[in-house]
């Protein structure tokens, strides 16, 4: 059967691949799909309506020939069928000619471009989950960076204008959404956001002819979210001057006015103060603690070509290595996992939002193997895989640490020592990582890898570092995670008992003076 529909939707010419599109609001690379896929409904679009406008051509053609025979005819009806020639030529036409029109007018043209977009829709097309990521992406954008819906249906998104926007009907299934997720006084930013982005000269023939729009619909699913919670000097005000439209929205307003007397405040549009506690917006202070150096103390070989090292915290300890990954290693792990990348599960107190990753296994010997070690100074010989995030609209990984329940761990790894985050692309805006209790914002650098150890020197979890992986505004963001656990570390790194304890850095400055 999937043999059969993988030739059908060949011989359709649907694009290689599309059918196999999921979950596509989860990864900004895979979305690339579907902008492929619009493209093929353009396209079959175009043709279906080159073919009904062939069509349309044709009967006008025959209808203004039959038309000028009948100009004749219609004057004196007798006298035109008197003639024999003129008889003769009517007869014929009714017996041969109409036959043909009937034929033309049950013509149904295009049916392969439209069975094709009907396929293209059924096999390919973005689901209700898909619609649910998007719109939840757009949720954490306003919730993360207070954007007012305002503003970023105008594309201003945290002061900086871009040329795109929302137009009504994505701000009325915002607002939609946000009253269904109980965001009450979201969905009435949003809804305020449809109302103001509406002109009818552009949108009302389409919106109403093709989406079933009505905009009368739109005022009453607003003023009926304001009147509950309570706004109803706003909603009589937001009718005042529709209500003309329709006698429904002149009812309610004459309703609103009898209940309410246009006593209760205006909203005046809720904007609540909102304090930034996460670290998204960088509001932080530098730490006074940060330094620079060249490490080339770990290998033999750092003496050669040692690392660039930006050091951002010392307790814990928080590095930032500049350059340690290099262009073709990026282009081969996005190749190599851009069809592996998978969703994670959808769960209650899920974690990873509008993200998809996927595990990759590198030689411990390979070259950027060896980096790691260079740069940590631990054995990854034990720990081969690799983890690949590529986030999609607006996605981010919540507030967590890497540390394993104790369960879940196993008696040849342990917990989670060490953590290296790889960035593997600039962003254009947003999509930081931020330790909020230790007040750390970093921004993704291309090249760069972010160093941090989980456990403490009694091998304990450290609870300062929780951190969050902000949301994406634009831009598509990868990273390249690896972890090395405990357990594989006992030689190279022991635990210790007593009280005092040399960072890392300090360690391996006293070591190499030892030798």
């Amino acid at each position: 059967m999937l043999m059969i529909l993988s030739i059908c939707l060949i011989s359709l010419s649907l694009p290689i691949g599309l059918c196999e599109i999921t979950n596509s609001a989860m990864s900004i690379a895979g979305m690339k799909e579907l902008v492929d896929l619009e493209g093929f409904f353009i396209s079959e679009m175009e043709s279906y309506t080159a073919a009904l406008k062939n069509k349309i051509d044709m009967m006008e053609s025959l209808l203004q020939e039959v038309q000028s025979k009948r100009e004749i005819s219609r004057r004196n009806p007798e006298e035109f069928v008197s003639h024999p020639l003129n008889a003769f030529s009517l007869i014929r036409r009714l017996h041969e000619d109409w036959t043909q029109a009937e034929l033309l007018m049950l013509n149904e043209v295009g049916l392969e471009h439209l069975q094709a977009i009907e396929i293209g829709l059924d096999e390919a097309h973005s689901t209700d989950n898909d619609l649910d990521d998007a719109i939840a992406g757009i949720i954490a954008l306003q919730q993360f960076y207070n954007l007012q819906p305002s503003d970023i249906a105008n594309g201003l998104l945290m002061g900086k204008q871009y040329n795109s926007s929302l137009t009504t009907l994505n701000c009325q299934a915002l607002a939609n959404a946000c009253m269904n997720f109980n965001y009450d006084k979201y969905a009435l930013n949003w809804f305020k956001a449809a109302v103001e982005h509406y002109n009818d000269d552009r949108d009302g023939q389409v919106y109403r002819e093709v989406f079933d729009f009505r905009l009368p619909d739109l005022y009453i699913n607003y003023t009926s979210a304001l009147v509950t919670k309570g706004f109803r000097k706003a909603a009589w005000k937001v009718l005042q001057d529709v209500a003309d439209l329709d006698a429904t929205l002149w009812l309610l307003r004459k309703d609103i006015y009898e209940v309410g007397k246009i006593d209760v405040p205006d909203p005046t549009f809720i904007t609540s103060p909102w304090f930034d506690v996460t670290g998204c917006l960088s509001v932080w202070q530098t730490s006074q603690h940060l330094s620079c150096h060249y490490e080339q103390n770990t290998s033999e070989f750092l003496r050669i070509a040692p690392l660039k090292v930006e050091t951002l915290s010392l307790k814990p300890h928080i590095v930032l290595y500049h350059d340690v990954i290099y262009d073709s290693e990026i282009s081969k792990v996005k190749n190599i996992s851009l069809p592996s990348l998978k969703s994670p599960l959808r769960i209650i107190d899920a974690v990873d939002y509008n993200l998809k990753l996927a595990q990759i296994r590198e030689d411990h010997q390979s070259p950027l193997s060896l980096r790691i070690k260079d740069m940590t100074g631990e054995d990854v010989k034990e720990d081969t895989d690799f983890q690949i995030d590529n986030y999609g609209i607006c996605g981010f990984r919540n507030f967590h640490t890497d540390n394993i329940e104790m369960q879940d761990q196993t008696a040849e790894l342990g917990d989670r020592l060490t953590s290296i985050m790889f960035f593997m692309n600039d962003v254009v805006q947003g999509g930081a990582f931020a330790f909020p209790n230790l007040n750390l914002t970093i921004w993704p650098q291309k090249g760069s890898a972010l160093v941090w150890r989980n456990l403490d020197h009694r091998m304990q979890p450290n609870k300062d570092l929780l951190h969050v992986s902000c949301p994406v505004v634009v831009g598509s963001k990868w990273t390249l995670m690896k972890w090395l656990h405990e357990r594989p570390q006992m030689f190279s790194r022991p635990c210790t008992t007593g009280r005092k304890f040399k960072s890392h850095d300090e360690s391996m400055k006293l070591k190499a003076l030892n030798k």
